[in-house]
């Protein structure tokens, strides 16, 4: 294996894994947490954010293990960009079929697979990533990363990553 003086250490580390000297238990290096605190600095030092556009972002994603670590790191990021922050909140209530209430407090806490947190935050010019099919046929599909140019109280107007073409985002209640 070919590595930098640097990078010796982790080499090292990758074939003790390939080796299964480390049992069965694999015990990630520190580089490997970001710290969240500080993400801006970590994930994107070298982003200037008093003049970002979305364009400096549509190359990278932030991968973590559960969507709650996700929604932190992102809103953090968010903190930095210019641009006035809009929050789309939730329905707060819902009454079952058998005339049940819940409190709002557990129905916040909720972010099951699939739909949005309780509180949504974006900004003009950040990315957002479609978590239902909504058009195949135009290329709306789950995963699909866009990019805010509009944001409305029911709809967000998004452009394509590659600014070709302009989509309208209902609010799904």
């Amino acid at each position: 294996m070919r590595a930098l003086e640097s990078e010796r250490h982790f080499g090292a580390w990758l074939l003790d894994i390939l080796e299964r000297k480390s049992g069965s238990t694999i015990q990630l290096p520190l580089q490997c947490y970001p710290s969240i605190q500080d993400p801006k600095q970590k994930l994107y030092s070298d982003i200037d954010f008093t003049s970002v556009t979305s364009q400096k972002f549509k190359d990278r994603a932030v991968l973590t293990v559960n969507n709650e670590r996700s929604m932190e790191i992102n809103n953090k990021v968010l903190e930095f960009m210019p641009r006035k922050e809009t929050v789309y909140k939730a329905v707060d209530m819902i009454i079952s079929e058998d005339q049940l209430t819940f409190p709002e407090e557990f129905l916040n806490s909720l972010t099951p697979n699939g739909l949005p947190p309780y509180e949504l935050k974006l900004k003009i010019d950040c990315i957002i990533m479609l978590l239902r099919n909504l058009s195949s046929s135009k290329g709306l599909c789950n995963g699909t990363r866009l990019i805010v140019a509009k944001l409305q109280q029911n709809i967000i107007q998004a452009k394509s990553i590659d600014g070709t073409e302009t989509f309208l985002i209902p609010r799904i209640p």
